[in-house]
């Protein structure tokens, strides 16, 4: 062990030979005053280390909170559409039934589908 890896018995102890030990950042000082500005600045440092994780976790709970919303909301809105679609496939084949045919023409672009990705992919997997 060499001397300025000997243990202390105390904090901030006193060894003229050795100079004063931190138990916090495990180093020795020339001066006591070394050692408590080298201890403050560890402090603030750990502080601001404290509250950027603290702000990075309070923002990814906004991120995640938005991303259940936004599930919700997707999950409603399917929801709606295939209940508007059922509702017009029964009235649309009813129809059929009663008159032997359907013939629906669009006019303007508001009638017409869109196809998502989800639809393509669903396509798939109800054959």
């Amino acid at each position: 062990m060499s001397k300025k890896e000997e243990k202390c018995t105390c904090e901030n102890c006193t060894k003229p030979e050795y100079g004063f030990y931190s138990h916090e950042l495990k180093q020795v000082f020339d001066t006591v005053e070394d050692l408590k500005n080298a201890e403050k600045k560890h402090q603030l440092e750990l502080d601001a280390k404290a509250k950027l994780l603290e702000e990075k976790k309070s923002r990814a709970k906004e991120v995640e909170d938005a991303y259940l919303a936004y599930v919700k909301t997707k999950e409603e809105a399917y929801a709606k559409i295939a209940e508007s679609e059922k509702k017009w496939i029964e009235l649309r084949d009813g129809f059929a039934k009663d008159y032997n045919g359907y013939h629906m023409t669009y006019t303007n672009t508001n009638g017409v589908k869109r196809i998502t990705f989800d639809d393509i992919v669903n396509s798939f997997f109800n054959w």
